[in-house]
């Protein structure tokens, strides 16, 4: 039965939601407002109680020296209480150029203090109970020039699975899909469905740019994840969903990408 149906149907939940966001110092959290987004919609979806309470604990979890590099209300933390400001949703709007640095959701100065020097990667997960967990931790972005390895793994998805759609701790395909391949033959594994399309990385979204000035990304169609930068790719115009098969990728450039990392140049071996 599929998981969604089964839980519909009261059948057990056995997994959990995650987001993965970054923060970084006088940005505040990217594109914090999809993030938030997604997981509510997975929630809906999937019938799990606490999304609404994930935006506090994201906040509460930020260390001390983190504080200093955010202004979520014009410049009180105090008065925020979980809501975002208008010029905050404001800054969240994206950039132009696809291949350019993460735009924050949250504009962010100094408020005093020693602020956080480096960028943080903060992991949240929602379990079925409704409990939140949330991790930080230091988050050492790419090199600009950062290419990665690709290898197609022969472990498959099934496109009629729907809970691929959603971000899941549920991640065995990705795991057996990622051990096909140590780390010294490639930075990244891409994994196909049960018909041979392209689908995702193990931990990333795929874009192909074939020169036409708008990138190719898979359709949810084929079996992958609802990605926050994926999502804001489509919607602002500098991608598009194509089907997309192995020969497909050996023209064009390919990029792999996540909210967390960015697009990363990435090569086919």
């Amino acid at each position: 039965m599929p998981a969604e149906g089964a839980l519909r149907r009261g059948g057990p939940m056995d997994f959990s939601l995650i987001e993965t966001l970054r923060w970084e110092r006088g940005g505040g959290f990217v594109r914090l407002e999809r993030h938030l987004a997604r997981l509510a919609r997975s929630a809906a979806a999937l019938g799990l109680a606490g999304a609404e309470k994930a935006e506090s604990a994201l906040y509460e979890a930020l260390p001390p020296s983190a504080l200093p590099g955010i202004s979520p209300t014009g410049g009180e933390i105090g008065k925020r209480q979980g809501h975002l400001s208008t010029a905050a949703t404001e800054m969240g709007k994206a950039s132009p150029h696809p291949i350019s640095p993460p735009v924050g959701e949250m504009p962010g100065r100094a408020e005093g203090g020693v602020p956080q020097p480096t960028p943080l990667r903060i992991r949240l997960e929602l379990f079925p109970d409704g409990r939140i967990e949330v991790q930080t931790a230091p988050f050492a972005p790419l090199a600009e020039n950062t290419v990665w390895r690709l290898r197609i793994a022969t472990t498959r998805l099934s496109s009629t699975d729907p809970l691929l759609r959603h971000k899941t701790s549920r991640r065995t395909l990705y795991a057996a899909a990622r051990a096909e391949f140590p780390a010294t033959e490639a930075d990244e594994v891409l994994l196909l469905n049960e018909r041979g399309e392209v689908c995702e990385g193990t931990i990333t979204s795929l874009f192909l740019d074939d020169g036409s000035g708008i990138l190719k990304t898979p359709p949810l169609a084929s079996g992958l994840l609802a990605g926050v930068l994926r999502e804001e790719l489509l919607e602002t115009g500098r991608a598009v969903e194509a089907r997309l098969l192995p020969e497909d990728l050996k023209s064009g450039t390919i990029f792999a990408g996540n909210s967390l990392r960015g697009l990363i140049r990435c090569v086919l071996t």
